[in-house]
């Protein structure tokens, strides 16, 4: 009942949400400014969260454990009841990654998630999530890729659920957003892949003067890299990536061009 609540006000404020046409940034997204909401204790500023006046508080603003600044978020679970952030924010550009800073504390088996979506007019049109299933016992930074299936968007909500488990806890700190390198890369790429899926190799083509090539899979982990000199036409071996969904991100004469593939 509290997830489908805790969703719904989600939802709710994105719909209402009057988003404008300039590039926006996470807000508050290094955590730095809290504000005090009674019983529910402190929250960040422009972020939604599970603290409530009748309810467990599960979120805390963290001072002496953050990765920059003076603060960070800490998510936990007490009295049985998970932990979740979230905002919603306009933006003009399609985000290639997430990125950001995680440590946990797990003293049993527990799942954390991290999730953008992106939507254009209130529908949904792109996403990217990141799960941590152990403890993290330094602050890591991990990059989220957002899938590419639109290239336009307007608006962007982040969602963060953490500690299923009593007594885990979730730190978040410094959250960005990667943006395209110029706002042709998504709509005029000349770039071509074939064949798309594919079991063993992928032919690049469209380009010159390709620099380097990048494979990531959807975690935003770089699975293999490449460095060429002045080819318009590329060869890939994907024999030994595993099945799914990776990003191939090629930088030629100085722009980066970004492709989705499907391994067999």
């Amino acid at each position: 009942m509290k997830n489908l609540l805790q969703k719904t006000t989600l939802l709710l404020f994105i719909s209402a949400f009057t988003f404008s046409t300039s590039s926006a940034q996470i807000p508050n997204n290094d955590f730095e400014l809290w504000e005090w909401s009674g019983l529910g204790g402190e929250n960040p500023n422009e972020w939604y969260t599970s603290n409530g006046d009748l309810l467990p508080v599960n979120v805390f603003k963290a001072s002496l454990t953050q990765y920059s600044g003076n603060y960070a978020v800490m998510l936990t679970n007490i009295m049985g009841v998970p932990a979740s952030i979230g905002c919603g924010f306009p933006i003009s550009y399609h985000p290639f990654q997430l990125k950001g800073y995680f440590k946990s504390e797990f003293l049993s088996a527990d799942t954390a998630a991290i999730k953008i979506s992106l939507f254009y007019n209130n529908q949904f049109v792109d996403s990217g999530e990141y799960f941590i299933t152990s403890s993290i016992a330094n602050w890591t930074s991990i990059a989220i890729t957002i899938s590419m299936n639109s290239t336009l968007v307007d608006s962007a909500a982040i969602n963060i659920t953490a500690c299923k488990v009593q007594q885990n806890k979730c730190w978040v700190d410094l959250l960005s957003l990667e943006e395209p390198n110029s706002a042709s890369d998504f709509i005029s790429s000349p770039v071509k892949l074939y064949p798309n899926p594919s079991d063993t190799k992928i032919f690049i083509e469209g380009l010159e003067n390709i620099s380097s090539i990048m494979i990531y899979d959807l975690s935003g982990r770089v699975m293999k890299s490449f460095d060429y000199k002045n080819k318009s036409i590329e060869l890939i071996d994907i024999a030994d990536l595993s099945k799914g969904i990776y990003f191939l991100e090629i930088e030629s004469a100085g722009n980066f061009y970004r492709k989705c593939f499907v391994k067999h």
